[in-house]
């Protein structure tokens, strides 16, 4: 049910009845215990009372994996699935394009807003002359957060919009034309030189403070390579921890659904796993608290942040957040819980464990943030620096 585009080509044809056919279409996008699992998930391909696993090497070579399997005996069926991971568990492909995928995968990811909201986020999105190929709206300007709800319009928070794209020279080029004042004076360096800049730290350009449609916006710029990487390895962790958030796709493809379902299921196994630690330590608890589960969830993409070690950041952020959320993150991580948190399956990057999760994401934050940091002062220009920096510092007051 799988065609796999990796150097290694993997096809999985399968049938051992009904029952047997709807647990692979619910389980086999999670059965690889690794981000490194990818391809194009296919429903087509399948043989009666059979199994059988092709396997086809750069050069041509072509293994086939076949067992008969009786209806009665499943046993037979899983084996053979976790061949195939044992197989395809070193891959990590992000740059594999994905064009099928399972009826309903990832639709815990197409989150509800209301739909005025909706109509004007889809209308930023649609004013840019630019190609964009996925635009992803998060934070408090898209989903409200205690304390920053505001009946006044010219209070409401800021909206934030991701913009990845695949080739991040065109898109500057077309929106130097179109959207000049977007940028700061950057703008006379080109689009060449924004692009090079934008692929420091994070790989993420933002331009904030800008006004669209009568709304004041910040949007980032990021290379859908970078965005994909990110998900899957983990390796900035500046976008794979906002989109472990509930997040609103405004356009969206196969490979950003595939792979951030990867990233929800790897961000829900660290979760689990730092939740119960906590709570055996307190309470000596080994069932999940969903509340505090989630809370860790939220908290993972802080760790390290240089903005709450200035306290430039509101210190109950997460907290608001998960408060205000709960139902969404509820929506957002159902079949993760599910799969992760009921049926004990787990899974997290390459090169990350338990032991080290922690360690490595408090690093890698810690440094990003500091880049990212400072690239704003020259991609928004000091004074948007300051008011942006100032603007976060009286939210953060406000809460003390």
């Amino acid at each position: 049910m799988f065609l796999r585009n990796i150097p290694i080509t993997i096809t999985t044809r399968s049938l051992i009845g009904n029952e047997t056919k709807r647990y692979f279409m619910k389980c086999y996008p999670y059965a690889s215990n690794t981000s490194g699992f990818q391809g194009n998930n296919k429903s087509s391909n399948i043989l009666d009372n059979h199994l059988s696993t092709t396997i086809t090497s750069p050069n041509g070579k072509r293994i086939i994996m076949e067992k008969k399997a009786k209806k009665e005996d499943i046993s037979i069926f899983e084996d053979q699935i976790k061949r195939v991971n044992d197989l395809s568990i070193k891959f990590s492909d992000h740059n594999a394009k994905i064009t099928e995928l399972p009826p309903n995968f990832g639709s815990n990811q197409v989150i509800i807003v209301e739909k005025d909201l909706e109509r004007e986020l889809k209308g930023i999105v649609n004013s840019f002359d630019a190609s964009i190929e996925v635009a992803i709206g998060y934070g408090s300007g898209v989903f409200e957060q205690v304390g920053y709800t505001s009946d006044q319009p010219q209070e409401k928070p800021q909206i934030d919009i991701i913009f990845g794209v695949v080739d991040p020279v065109k898109f500057h080029t077309t929106n130097l034309i179109q959207n000049p004042h977007h940028y700061s004076s950057m703008k006379y360096l080109g689009s060449g030189k924004i692009s090079s800049f934008q692929e420091l730290g994070a790989g993420i350009y933002f331009n904030p403070f800008t006004n669209i449609m009568g709304h004041q916006v910040k949007y980032g710029v990021v290379s859908m390579s970078r965005l994909l990487r990110d998900l899957s390895q983990w390796d900035t962790f500046y976008l794979a921890g906002r989109l472990q958030k509930p997040v609103k796709f405004l356009k969206d493809n196969m490979s950003i659904r595939y792979w951030n379902q990867i990233n929800l299921r790897n961000a829900a196994t660290l979760a689990k796993h730092l939740t119960l630690k906590k709570q055996k330590q307190k309470l000596n608890q080994s069932r999940i608290d969903e509340y505090q589960f989630f809370k860790e969830i939220s908290g993972l993409s802080y760790l390290g942040d240089i903005r709450y070690t200035l306290g430039g950041e509101n210190p109950n952020k997460i907290t608001n957040i998960v408060t205000k959320n709960l139902e969404k993150f509820r929506y957002y991580y159902g079949p993760i819980w599910e799969d992760v948190v009921i049926n004990g399956h787990h899974s997290l990057p390459q090169g990350f464990t338990y032991e080290n999760s922690v360690h490595l994401l408090r690093n890698r934050i810690a440094e990003y943030s500091v880049i990212q940091t400072t690239k704003g002062i020259f991609t928004a220009g000091v004074t948007k620096s300051i008011k942006y920096a100032w603007n976060k510092k009286m939210k953060a007051w406000k809460q003390h």
